[in-house]
């Protein structure tokens, strides 16, 4: 065995050692780190993969994969967590309408550790997206942000997410979002909520590649029934998994990312 070999193997069993005492999060906490860039706007590819049950229980299970879409998310400067009543500021591309202040209030849900007094964070937002598909349900559109708000303003929430270091600033860093969508289906229009997106470890944005997907089944209220509480009662129906990777990184600027989805879903003149 030569020397490389001896020292590889050598490392080998210090990280199992290390792992052992100090856990992995502290092992990660302990490797090279990458800074967080400052605020921006990202335009990136990305598609749904996920399961739906229209109806009751015994409903048989629907598998979808929806095409690729765009999408684009801006994000915060980095800063410290310092505890709750925290707000930042996040660039808007031209022509968006949703508000460029996220407080921590706006979180639907705070999930554990991703809110750590000092720890490094940037939030970040859903700013818009189309995702069209084909499916056994018949055609399925998904909307997030901004033509969720132009579309179905009375049922609008922001779609907000927190990338947080593993470390104490930078990357490597875990990411969750916590989006708030519109599925339009021959069955009806359903709104989306409350359904936590995970990341594995990121090291950088977007996350191209990193596993994400839900933590838990996602009920959805159809449309009607949200804003008429004592109609009839609706077509139950649930997403009972989830995945929505990042494909790949548009090269092109935000404002020009956004204006793509914007002209795919504003009807013709």
């Amino acid at each position: 065995m030569s020397n490389g070999d001896d020292f590889r193997t050598l490392g080998r069993s210090l990280r199992a050692f290390a792992e052992g005492i100090a856990g992995v999060d502290q092992l990660e906490a302990a490797l090279p780190t990458s800074p967080f860039p400052d605020a921006g706007l990202d335009g990136f590819l990305s598609h749904f993969v996920f399961t739906i049950q229209v109806g009751p229980p015994e409903a048989e299970p629907v598998h979808i994969t929806l095409p690729v879409a765009v999408q684009t998310v801006a994000r915060s400067r980095p800063f410290i967590y310092r505890g709750a009543g925290h707000a930042v500021e996040t660039p808007l591309p031209r022509g968006c309408t949703l508000s460029p202040r996220i407080t921590e209030n706006d979180f639907a849900q705070r999930p554990s550790p991703y809110f750590e007094v000092g720890k490094e964070c940037v939030w970040l937002q859903i700013l818009n997206l189309a995702a069209r598909g084909d499916t056994p349900l018949g055609p399925i559109r998904i909307i997030l942000g901004e033509t969720f708000k132009r579309e179905y303003p009375d049922l609008f929430q922001p779609s907000l997410g927190v990338a947080q270091s593993l470390g104490r600033s930078g990357f490597p860093a875990r990411l969750f979002f916590d989006p708030c969508a519109i599925v339009e289906t021959e069955k009806g229009a359903f709104r989306a909520v409350h359904g936590v997106l995970a990341y594995g470890r990121i090291d950088e944005f977007p996350p191209v590649g990193s596993v994400v997907q839900t933590t838990d089944v996602i009920p959805l209220d159809t449309v009607e029934a949200l804003r008429r509480p004592a109609a009839a009662a609706p077509v139950a129906a649930r997403v009972l998994g989830l995945a929505h990777p990042i494909d790949a990184a548009l090269r092109v600027s935000g404002d020009e990312a956004f204006g793509f989805v914007e002209r795919s879903t504003r009807p013709a003149p």
